[in-house]
C-alpha cells in the first residue's frame, strides 16, 4: 500500500507541474524539474514494483533467480542520479560564480566517486550506497543553505512564497535529511527487525507525502503570479 501512495503521489506532482511549465514556458529549470519528476514516477512504478510482481506471478518466475529479482542496484543508479539533478538544480539558482564553479566541480567528482564506489564496494546489488547517501546528502544539504542564505541577502524574500525553487528545496531538504538514514541505517537492521521495516516504510511514507505536497503546493501558489517570477537566472 505504502508503494502505490508514493506513486499517485508522483504522477499527482508530475501532472500539476506539466500544468504549471504549460502556463510558463520560459524557467527552462522549471521544465526540467518537471521532467525529472516524471522520470521518478516511471522508474518507481517500474522497478519498486518489480520484485513483488516477479515474486507473485508464475509467468515471471524465470526470473526469480536473475537480479531484477532485487531492485537495489536500481535505487543505487537511481540515487546517483538523484543527487546529480538536486546539485545541478540549485547550483543553477546560485548566484556567486565562485561558488557555481565549487558545486559544479563537487558535482562532477562526486558522481565519478560514487560510480567507483559502486563498481568497487561490491554493495552495488546487495544495499545502499553508503558513500553516494551520505556524501550526497551533506553536498546537498550545504547546497540548500548556501540558497536559502542567498534569498535572505536579496530582494528575493520579499516575494519568496512565488519561487518554485524555494518550495523544491523544502520538500528535498526535509526527504534527504529525514530518510536518507533511514536508508542507511536500514541494510543493518531490515532483515532482523519486522518492527524497523514498519517504522521504514511509515517514515518513508510521511517523507514522501510530505515532500510531494511541497512541490504540488508550489505549483499551484506560483502558477496563480501574473508572470513567472525569479530574481535568480532563469
Amino acid at each position: 500500500m505504502f508503494l502505490l501512495i508514493i506513486n499517485l503521489l508522483e504522477i499527482v506532482a508530475a501532472v500539476v507541474g506539466t500544468m504549471y511549465i504549460q502556463k510558463y514556458r520560459e524557467d527552462r529549470f522549471s521544465r526540467y524539474f518537471v521532467y525529472f519528476l516524471w522520470f521518478i514516477a516511471i522508474f518507481d512504478t517500474t522497478f519498486g514494483w518489480l520484485p513483488t510482481l516477479i515474486g507473485n506471478y508464475k509467468t515471471l518466475a524465470f526470473l526469480r533467480e536473475s537480479f531484477l529479482a532485487e531492485n537495489q542496484w536500481a535505487y543505487n543508479l537511481f540515487d546517483l542520479i538523484s543527487f546529480s539533478f538536486y546539485l545541478s538544480f540549485f547550483t543553477h539558482y546560485i548566484e556567486s560564480l565562485t561558488i557555481k564553479r565549487i558545486s559544479k566541480s563537487l558535482t562532477i567528482g562526486f558522481v565519478l566517486s560514487a560510480i567507483i564506489y559502486l563498481v568497487f564496494s561490491g554493495s552495488f546489488f546487495d544495499s545502499p550506497s553508503l558513500f553516494g547517501l551520505i556524501i550526497g546528502t551533506f553536498l546537498l544539504v550545504s547546497l540548500i543553505i548556501l540558497f536559502y542564505l542567498q534569498i535572505l541577502q536579496s530582494e528575493t524574500i520579499l516575494n519568496f512564497y512565488k519561487f518554485l525553487p524555494f518550495y523544491i528545496s523544502i520538500g528535498a531538504l526535509v526527504f534527504h535529511v529525514v530518510v536518507n538514514p533511514i536508508f542507511i541505517y536500514g541494510q543493518y537492521y531490515e532483515k532482523r527487525s519486522p518492527e524497523f521495516i514498519q517504522v521504514y516504510r511509515f517514515i518513508l511514507t510521511a517523507a514522501n507525502i510530505f515532500m510531494y505536497t511541497c512541490y504540488i503546493i508550489g505549483f499551484i501558489i506560483c502558477s496563480k503570479k501574473k508572470k513567472s517570477y525569479s530574481s535568480f537566472t532563469s
